[in-house]
């Protein structure tokens, strides 16, 4: 165990013997030990060891004062295009680089990346070798997303999300401000991307919203549906914008490479 980079590698006598040594980092350790999901592991390790210091007062459910259920914003919060996030980093991965021809390529700068945390993470465990993108929910770190910076087989998934995690909230919300327009798209990097250029971007996390992300929109009055420009896309997006405009001013748009 390494406590100063949160890695862990087993070096007993049956893992040599069946030659599937066991490593990671401190999410894949849990999980093992408690044989659960990473994302179960997550929530785990928050509750074995709540996060230190004043972070506002909690509402009689359980959640972040500011927010209405898996960490939404509600009528009182008053977000910042760019707040402080509290992680628990006891378990948030190290040495994560935010400086990678991957990230660059896409027009986003290390600046961004790194004001999103999101970087190339060279050490052990599910998302070694990956493009990391961290995950919040009500301002806590629940996990990470994980993109490939090689060839894509069925060994090696383009990309790569934590077992068991619930689409109960959009990659990128809790940087939006209320009070301007949203915009909604499939691909993690969109939130980055938009944010280079003045924008505000929320993803999905892929062709499908949930009812849970669905709510968490809920405060914003206008929203620009921006899904990928391939026929999934076109249809995926044509069923958001339905559901959307019963409660928001949509628009419709496409991303164009």
């Amino acid at each position: 165990m390494n406590e100063a980079k949160s890695v862990w590698y087993c070096h007993s006598d049956s893992c040599k013997k069946n030659g599937q040594r066991a490593g990671g980092n401190v999410i894949d350790f849990v999980a093992l030990m408690e044989r659960c999901s990473a994302y179960d592991a997550a929530k785990r390790i928050n509750e074995l060891f709540p996060a230190t210091g004043d972070h506002g007062p909690k509402g009689g459910s359980g959640t972040d004062a500011g927010t209405t259920g898996a960490g939404c914003p509600s009528k009182e919060a008053n977000p910042m295009p760019a707040p402080a996030i509290t992680s628990r980093s006891h378990f948030a991965l190290k040495d994560v680089n935010p400086s990678h021809p991957m990230i660059q390529e896409r027009g986003i700068s290390v600046e961004t990346a790194q004001r999103f945390g999101v970087g190339f993470f060279p050490g052990k465990g599910s998302m070694a070798g990956r493009v990391v993108f961290p995950l919040h929910e009500g301002g806590t770190l629940v996990g990470y997303a994980g993109r490939t910076t090689l060839p894509v087989s069925d060994a090696n998934p383009k990309w790569l999300f934590g077992k068991g995690l619930r689409k109960t909230f959009l990659y990128g919300l809790d940087r939006c401000d209320l009070a301007k327009p949203l915009i909604l798209c499939e691909s993690l990097w969109a939130p980055l991307w938009f944010h280079e250029h003045g924008l505000q971007a929320a993803s999905i996390m892929g062709s499908e919203m949930t009812e849970e992300q669905e709510r968490c929109l809920d405060l914003y009055p206008t929203i620009t549906v921006a899904l990928d420009n391939d026929a999934a896309g076109i249809e995926k997006a044509a069923r958001i914008c339905g559901r959307l405009k019963r409660n928001h001013r949509v628009l419709k748009a496409r991303l164009i490479e």
